[in-house]
């Protein structure tokens, strides 16, 4: 039975998160901490009590929110000179780590009133929080954020992707915006631009049209062809895994399986 998938205007890319790094270190910091607790009070031959020593171990766990605020920040703000960077960052760390320590003081303290027979003071919570975590997190908000930004650098900064490509035509040269063309084809020794209402001859390879066009949009779909994923009215199945993609101009694309890998985020 043949399917039939419409597409939309616009071409989108779906993208799956995963669990941030930080989150899987704090989750394990805090268990080694409360395991610490217990086995140091083992040898210590004094008290262990669960409920006070995972609240002060809630510590670790204002790390995820707080780095992940981080990383939005100097997404933001964060200059391309390595000299500015980081002054940035570094101010950056020691600020949200006296953040930290103040919001992580302040549930400590509102919790053991709550709860405990004898509660904690805030100046003395704070002092105590300051001089043992502090250091631990500057260094935390200083490494994890620029781990964070060498592996987030935007596309555009480190390849940018031809908006119009020029064509020889007789003793002219044309040149035709990347946005109108529908498909590319071969036609040996030549390639095929089609455009919204012409079609060109070229000398460039496919090969070469792939390192200058943008990957999002066009998509290898053949060894013969490439296509603007924008243009895409329609996909059909042929039953064996390839797919036909009718183009606005009405132009019937093969889409092979052998580059389902290029063309697969279509059908989602």
């Amino acid at each position: 039975m043949e399917q039939s998938i419409y597409i939309s205007e616009k071409f989108k890319i779906l993208r799956i998160g995963k669990i941030p790094l930080c989150v899987i270190i704090v989750v394990f910091v805090f268990i080694l901490a409360v395991l610490q607790d217990y086995i140091y009070s083992r040898i210590k031959h004094t008290g262990f009590y669960l409920s006070e020593s995972m609240l002060y171990n809630t510590f670790w766990a204002f790390f995820i929110p707080l780095t992940l605020s981080i990383n939005r920040l100097l997404k933001l703000v964060n200059p391309k000179n390595i000299l500015g960077r980081f002054p940035l960052n570094l101010g950056i760390a020691i600020s949200f780590s006296f953040i930290h320590i103040l919001v992580f003081t302040a549930l400590f303290v509102l919790v053991s009133h709550l709860v405990f027979t004898t509660p904690h003071r805030f100046t003395t919570m704070f002092n105590t929080a300051f001089s043992n975590q502090f250091f631990i997190a500057v260094l935390w908000y200083t490494v994890f954020p620029s781990i964070y930004i060498s592996k987030h650098k935007p596309t555009d900064l480190t390849t940018s992707y031809f908006e119009k490509i020029k064509v020889k035509v007789g003793s002219k040269i044309i040149t035709i915006p990347t946005s109108t063309i529908q498909l590319i084809s071969t036609d040996k020794p030549y390639s095929i631009i089609y455009t919204n209402d012409q079609k060109f001859l070229d000398n460039t390879t496919l090969k070469e049209f792939e390192t200058k066009l943008n990957p999002k949009c066009f998509l290898r779909v053949h060894r013969s062809t490439i296509i603007n994923a924008t243009y895409i009215k329609e996909l059909k199945s042929r039953s064996n895994g390839d797919y036909d993609a009718k183009l606005e101009n009405d132009e019937i694309i093969r889409l092979s399986r052998h580059y389902r890998r290029n063309w697969h985020q279509l059908l989602q």
